[in-house]
């Protein structure tokens, strides 16, 4: 029985990474439905092990789980994007203005070694192409952790960390879906948040990622306030 539950947990993990890399990549849209039984046939796997995956997306804040109504991608929601925004901003901003503050020399290089590879990661798939490589998300995430590693709370760090998981997709939808707002220099952001870090402004640090953050916040707000009919389709709301 143990073997059992032990390998249906490992399917459900394995589920939850495929779903969610499809969610992130755009294969599913804002609102769209997502069959449990069309999954657990594409992935063979039992309807149980898909309802688990699905639940820990819903937790994660990716998909909404509604009775009745079944599991479906969230929606574009501005009023969500802010509010994840200013939690954010308060506890990444703590964590960072911290970690600068109880930082060494072992920090000093994590955050050197972490953008140096975000650096050398490829962004795009292609030239053309708004579609982010996973590869330079995984970079990008072990960029930002560097710089909160030497934080003194591991729960607030932990906090940060979710959120951050949280806000991935509207990320990645700031991207995609906000191609005719102006454009950001994320490299520039990037390099701004390293010397922050090493130059042990905590202060500097603090107000830049939240400038940082909101970015992606002021991105999302324009595509909304400039296609309402094209976001309403997406939320598979009548215009």
């Amino acid at each position: 029985m143990r073997e059992q539950a032990a390998g249906a947990r490992s399917l459900s993990r394995a589920v939850f990474a495929d779903v969610r890399a499809d969610i992130l990549a755009g294969v599913y849209a804002p609102g769209s439905k997502l069959s449990p039984r069309a999954i657990a046939t594409k992935a063979d796997v039992s309807l149980s092990v898909v309802r688990e995956a699905l639940t820990r997306l819903a937790e994660q804040g990716l998909v909404n789980a509604a009775p009745q109504l079944g599991f479906s991608v969230v929606t574009l929601d501005l009023d969500d994007v802010r509010d994840i925004s200013t939690v954010r901003i308060v506890i990444e901003g703590a964590a960072f203005k911290d970690a600068i503050e109880h930082a060494d020399i072992e920090y000093e290089t994590r955050v050197l070694a972490a953008h140096h590879r975000l650096v050398r990661t490829q962004m795009w798939e292609d030239e053309t192409s708004r579609t982010v490589r996973e590869e330079w998300s995984i970079a990008h995430a072990q960029f930002h952790s560097a710089l909160l590693s030497a934080s003194t709370s591991p729960r607030l760090r932990e906090l940060a960390e979710g959120l951050r998981e949280t806000a991935e997709l509207y990320r990645r939808w700031s991207g995609t879906l906000a191609v005719d707002q102006p454009e950001r220099d994320i490299p520039a952001e990037h390099e701004a948040l390293m010397r922050a870090a090493l130059d042990r402004r905590s202060d500097l640090a603090h107000e830049l990622i939240g400038d940082h953050i909101n970015k992606t916040t002021e991105l999302l707000a324009g595509y909304v306030e400039t296609h309402p009919l094209e976001v309403a389709a997406l939320n598979g709301e009548q215009p």
